[in-house]
């Protein structure tokens, strides 16, 4: 596998009981510490930098899922997994749980693996594996972006505590202008905001089935016009 947007494995070992692997260094952190403020002694993100990663992220999904045979489901998608260049190019990272998914199978049965807050419900719920999981989970990180808050927050009042059904609720209530991170600084245009958003929650929908392929997502966040609205819920949102 070779991607500029995948971390790249340089090479192994493998003595006796023993095996390495050894990746290429990427020393600007990861997205979560840049989210959190790990990285704060070199600012905050801007909106143009997160879009480029979350880009770059989506790029290299779609190799995984469509350019190579077998297909690549990585099953661990999330903000620690991404890693960050220093011209702020997205690194995917971590294929430790990773499946191949061949032979023309629309799903595997596995255990569930991944991290709470990212996991799609469906895989959740049945342990049927197919590529539309990583899809949620990089829907989650989108909005991960978007807001910088965390997928799952005890720490926050009750309609707060879970990102993707608060973020619903804001948009439904017309509110979308309120969830973008404090921090940063230039906010988007209403019309970046808006493609954003209605990508994140195509790649969240509850339905797999109709969630977007990443090369689908790629043109969705490179487009000027906006992505077609789904049924997310009970009903379509309307973004202001």
């Amino acid at each position: 596998m070779r991607h500029k947007n995948l971390v790249r494995l340089l090479g192994y070992c493998i003595e006796g009981t023993h095996r390495m692997l050894v990746y290429e260094y990427v020393n600007n952190g990861n997205l979560e510490q840049w989210l959190r403020g790990d990285m704060s002694h070199k600012g905050y993100l801007t909106w143009e930098a997160r879009i480029k990663i979350l880009l770059g992220t989506a790029k290299a999904l779609a190799y995984l899922h469509e350019a190579i045979e077998p297909k690549v489901v990585h099953r661990d998608i999330k903000s620690s997994n991404i890693l960050i260049d220093d011209n702020y190019d997205s690194k995917i990272s971590d294929f430790g749980l990773a499946k191949l998914l061949g032979d023309g199978k629309s799903y595997i049965a596995t255990r569930v693996m991944g991290t709470f807050g990212y996991v799609a419900p469906e895989y959740a719920n049945s342990g049927l594996l197919n590529e539309k999981s990583d899809v949620y989970s990089y829907g989650v990180v989108l909005l991960e972006a978007i807001t910088g808050r965390y997928p799952v927050d005890y720490g926050r009042p009750q309609p707060e505590v879970n990102m993707v059904e608060w973020l619903k609720m804001m948009v439904q209530l017309r509110r979308s202008e309120e969830v973008v991170d404090p921090n940063i600084e230039a906010r988007p245009s209403t019309s970046a905001l808006k493609r954003a958003l209605l990508t994140a929650l195509r790649c969240v929908d509850p339905d797999a089935d109709k969630r977007p392929k990443m090369s689908q997502v790629v043109r969705m966040l490179e487009s000027e016009e906006y992505p077609i609205p789904r049924e997310v819920g009970f009903q379509y949102f309307k973004i202001i």
